[in-house]
């Protein structure tokens, strides 16, 4: 939902309302796939909507894996777009459910990517079982945390004991910071650092901030014509896995990489691109 002009309480407001498919790990998973990798999404939706959305999922080269809520409808958002900023409210509906169990990931691949969402719905020993189903697979394991706001709700402390042994962590600024109670980029980085191999920190506009056992770098951002940001910080972290894979990459020039493809999410409505056609 983005007003067209100054937001003015307690009447009406002129808005362009725009209706996606969305989701942190929906969104992370059809960017990847415009990047020609397979790609598998797990989720949880409402009784009935499963063929829908793993046929919407199929058209993007996303091989949804949805499991179906007796109870819960599947979840919305609605976001509140005014210029670089983004208002979010969320119903998790039935992913709050999700069952982590049924999951068959030794038919997958390279790595496991955990939504912030997903660490709320099945909480510290859920996370944890995940994350050693994947270890045992051979797979890395990835953590975007999400939103600052439901990390404060749910404690730093436990969100970190949730994903403790991730091998990677993509959170915004906001989100080290709620994480780690400190406030610059560098050293809420290097307190994540403690704790996670791989620690890329989204900077918005500025960039990102990258620290691992061998680099810690400010990569600068690119410029965009900033249209919608959601899904930016997906997108990057997509392109910054598919250019991890393609070999010796070093994590800074993956960043710079993964910055101009943020830039270019920015530029379109919606959290993820509309097919699965290479950027």
């Amino acid at each position: 939902m983005m007003p067209i002009g100054q937001v003015q309480s307690n009447t009406d407001n002129e808005s362009k309302l725009v209706a996606t498919s969305g989701g942190s790990a929906a969104n992370f998973a059809v960017w990847l796939a415009t990047l020609q990798i397979e790609t598998h999404l797990f989720a949880r939706v409402g009784k009935g909507d499963g063929k829908k959305f793993a046929a919407e999922f199929k058209t993007k080269n996303v091989i949804a894996h949805l499991q179906e809520d007796q109870v819960l409808s599947t979840g919305r958002i609605v976001v509140l777009i005014d210029g670089d900023n983004r208002t979010f409210f969320t119903d998790r509906g039935a992913n709050q459910n999700l069952e982590v169990g049924v999951m068959p990931l030794e038919a997958f691949g390279d790595f496991l990517y955990i939504s912030g969402y997903t660490v709320l719905s099945i909480g510290t020993e859920g996370t944890q079982k995940l994350m050693a189903m994947a270890k045992a697979h051979g797979m890395v394991t990835v953590c975007d945390p999400g939103s600052a706001s439901f990390i404060k709700d749910y404690g730093a402390k436990y969100f970190l004991e949730a994903i403790e042994g991730a091998d990677a962590i993509f959170p915004n600024l906001e989100e080290a910071q709620a994480l780690t109670g400190e406030e610059s980029p560098t050293r809420v980085a290097d307190l994540l650092h403690e704790k996670f191999p791989l620690v890329v920190v989204t900077l918005g506009k500025d960039g990102a901030y990258v620290r691992n056992p061998t680099t810690a770098e400010l990569v600068p951002g690119v410029k965009a014509k900033v249209i919608d940001p959601t899904g930016a910080g997906d997108a990057f972290a997509a392109m910054f896995m598919r250019t991890i894979l393609d070999g010796d990459v070093k994590a800074a020039e993956a960043a710079r990489v993964a910055c101009a493809f943020a830039a270019e999410a920015m530029e379109v409505i919606g959290g993820q691109p509309d097919s699965a056609e290479s950027s």
